[in-house]
């Protein structure tokens, strides 16, 4: 559970429940610069280090994460990173290990990392599908099933907290990303089966489903931009005037910053939204 810094909160509540203070919390941003471009530098991983948490990153590559570890120091918080690709089959354990190893154990967990990999289904390659089910739905459930022995021998007074991201083509479905859109559904159905089972831990289990949120991804004009993931070379971007008609759908008029998305998740991990588990919050600037 991440619990801001003390000059942020307003009184405590007349209850028995003990607050931690900002040194004794530890979160876990589970995401990449790579791959979801500003979440930790504007984002996720700073915007949790503000408030208090000490904080494992990870990045698929180690010149990011690092960089991230520095900017959190900057701050004054405390940091450390653990590089590797979260489909490497050992990458739960060593996350979670480090977690434990250099904070003593961990509050809260954000799924986060991911790509998208889009075709229409009858051009999808199975290679296709495998590589975003395994990013967005198979690397979340192993971290998961590396925590729970950890929530389970490790109990505190306080909830701790796991927040998934989803989408809203896991909600709504979205044509091309029958891969994607297929995994973020997953994700919301492991979502509200892990608050039930751990509910028994003082864990809540909650999903945000994002619409356009502003990331690397987004910002490249469509086929001006490429990512390797595992030896691939993906494309990214999108078609600047595609963009442009999808933001004037959107009832506030643009896309999301990474900020505002970090906020999103941030509000499932604060003691106000302690008897919230097992739901999706949509965070597309109301389209939905």
């Amino acid at each position: 559970m991440l619990v801001p810094h003390p000059s942020t909160r307003g009184p405590p509540p007349q209850t028995e429940h003990r607050e931690r203070s900002p040194d004794e919390e530890v979160g876990r941003t589970y995401g990449t610069g790579h791959r979801l471009g500003t979440w930790h530098r504007s984002g996720g991983g700073l915007k949790f280090a503000q408030e208090g948490a000490r904080v494992v990153v990870n990045d698929l590559d180690e010149a990011p994460a690092l960089e991230t570890v520095e900017l959190i120091k900057d701050l004054g918080g405390s940091a450390v990173a653990c590089v590797g690709s979260v489909t490497d089959g050992d990458f739960a354990d060593r996350f979670v290990q480090a977690g434990v190893d250099s904070f003593g154990g961990v509050d809260i967990v954000v799924n986060n990392a991911g790509y998208t990999w889009d075709s229409v289904i009858q051009k999808m390659s199975d290679e296709q599908w495998d590589a975003i089910l395994d990013i967005h739905l198979k690397a979340p459930f192993r971290i998961l099933r590396a925590a729970q022995p950890w929530f389970k021998k490790l109990p505190v007074d306080h909830h701790r907290k796991v927040v998934n991201v989803s989408s809203i083509a896991g909600l709504n479905g979205n044509a091309g990303q029958v891969n994607y859109s297929a995994a973020k559904a997953g994700i919301v159905g492991m979502t509200k089966t892990l608050a039930k089972e751990f509910g028994r831990y003082n864990v809540n289990v909650n999903a945000v489903a994002f619409g356009l949120i502003s990331t690397r991804l987004t910002e490249a004009p469509a086929g001006d931009g490429s990512i390797d993931i595992d030896g691939r070379s993906i494309k990214v971007g999108v078609n600047p005037d595609l963009l442009a008609a999808f933001e004037r759908g959107i009832p506030l008029g643009r896309a999301g910053r990474p900020d505002e998305a970090a906020g999103a998740v941030y509000s499932l991990c604060i003691p106000e939204t302690d008897y919230v588990s097992g739901q999706t919050l949509v965070c597309d600037g109301g389209g939905m």
